[in-house]
């Protein structure tokens, strides 16, 4: 199989985000207009609480697939906009209740809602997104749209209740692992790579069930990067200190596939088992897992989902768009940050 076939890319550098989004560049400019207008409230604690979250743009990409996918074929910009600025509240919603639960006091070098404000009104706010990207979902006039939207919640939900442990076997481990990044993070690029692909357009369309799975594919490498960059970036990339997850005793991939090799490893059982008692090792643990060669297992199993994705835009007309998507699978492979 060609290197196109994989990445969308001739080998060499690896795309990066602004340039793979070229084709939707001024489709993108509108929908991050449309997502900090939501912040334009006649109830200014509510306005300012949806302005320290809206005003930080961060990469876009669930609005980018939206539109991307919807590119496809004919729609208006103010439908793609709309569905698009949709998927971004929501995927917003999700990052605001993530925070409370997970009382976390930055979130990319910025302070959360919940320690800026406090959980009340961080829960409120993200509770506030949920109801407008749903406003804006069913202003499209679409049902099934709005079904696989709502499904791709209940799929969120799901996934954040899921909680991998080390109880029994490891491969029973990375199981529960990959159902959790499943339905935490992929099922929102699949939602909206599903819906672009949807609009205005034949729902029954063999193209929109392959986006779909694109988009599954394409979310679950996403994650398992990010899992990976936990350990190999920097603090100042993260926004927050290496090896949180560990800390936070959060089973990631790089974890499971290092006590694979280092079963004995009781440093990194204890933290991610919560016990105090290993604290101290947090950091030792860390690099361990850093320098070892579970990290580029992880990223390997990251490459086997890109490629699943990948595949799935075999027959797609050719052109800016396409290419596009074909280069997400690499890129959200080879990202630093």
């Amino acid at each position: 199989m060609s290197s196109r076939a994989v990445t969308g890319q001739p080998a060499g550098e690896s795309p990066n985000a602004r340039s793979l989004f070229a084709p939707v560049a001024a489709d993108l400019v509108a929908a991050d207009a449309a997502i900090r207008a939501v912040a334009n409230l006649d109830n200014a604690l509510l306005s300012q609480t949806l302005r320290v979250i809206l005003t930080s743009s961060g990469k876009r990409l669930r609005p980018a697939l939206t539109l991307l996918t919807a590119r496809l074929h004919e729609t208006t910009l103010q439908r793609r906009v709309e569905l698009a600025a949709a998927a971004e509240l929501l995927h917003t919603a999700s990052l605001i209740h993530d925070d409370v639960i997970d009382v976390s006091d930055a979130r990319r070098g910025r302070p959360t809602i919940n320690a800026t404000f406090n959980n009340t009104l961080a829960v409120l706010t993200g509770d506030y997104l949920f109801g407008k990207s749903g406003e804006l979902v069913a202003g499209l006039g679409s049902p099934p749209i709005m079904g696989v939207f709502s499904r791709a919640v209940m799929e969120l939900v799901q996934g954040e209740m899921l909680r991998p442990s080390l109880n029994g076997d490891l491969s029973s481990t990375e199981r529960d692992y990959l159902a959790k990044i499943k339905g935490k993070t992929a099922s929102l690029f699949a939602m909206c790579c599903q819906t672009g692909a949807m609009l205005d357009a034949d729902v029954h369309d063999p193209n929109v069930a392959r986006l779909r799975d694109y988009g599954m594919n394409l979310g679950i490498a996403f994650q398992v990067v990010d899992d990976v960059l936990d350990y190999t970036a920097s603090e100042a990339e993260l926004g927050k200190p290496v090896g949180s997850d560990l800390r936070h005793g959060t089973v990631t991939l790089p974890a499971i596939y290092y006590l694979r090799r280092h079963p004995q490893d009781d440093r990194v059982r204890g933290l991610l088992a919560q016990d105090d008692n290993y604290l101290e090792a947090a950091g030792a643990a860390v690099e361990a897992i850093r320098c070892s060669e579970a990290i580029e297992q992880a990223i390997d199993r990251a490459r086997e989902f890109a490629l699943a994705a990948a595949v799935q835009l075999e027959g797609l007309p050719p052109g800016p768009v396409t290419d596009a998507l074909y280069g997400l699978t690499r890129y959200v492979v080879d990202r630093t940050e």
